[in-house]
């Protein structure tokens, strides 16, 4: 079996669709149990990352983990009450822009192939 150009542009799509899941997926881990997975994000990153490996594991989890991380500790100086209304906020704006760049390639997609 051939992968058509289609087969590819949908391939693609249903990776950005899978990485776009995960990030807002581990945002909500980090609503729910905030600690556990902020730990665990720190532990699987490498300071200073000094060979490939690291270097490739490193943007690997930044790649698919990173956004949720990266709000949360902006938002680390408030309250516990307020960096949960703030984060859910973020949440919220990052599904809705999630869905529509999703939308918008696969209208691309669509017009292309």
């Amino acid at each position: 079996m051939f992968l058509t150009p289609d087969d590819i542009g949908e391939l693609i799509l249903l990776v950005i669709g899978s990485v776009l899941a995960i990030q807002f997926a581990y945002g909500c881990t980090i609503l729910i149990i905030e600690r556990t997975m902020l730990d665990f994000y720190d532990l699987s990153i490498y300071r200073p990352a000094t060979t490939v490996f690291q270097k490739i594991q490193n943007t690997f989890q930044k790649g698919l983990l990173g956004s949720g991380y990266y709000i949360y500790t902006k938002i680390g100086k408030y309250n516990w009450f307020v960096r949960k209304i703030l984060f859910l906020l973020a949440l919220f704006i990052q599904g809705i822009l999630s869905i529509i760049l999703y939308t918008f390639l696969s209208l691309i997609k669509e017009l292309v192939v």
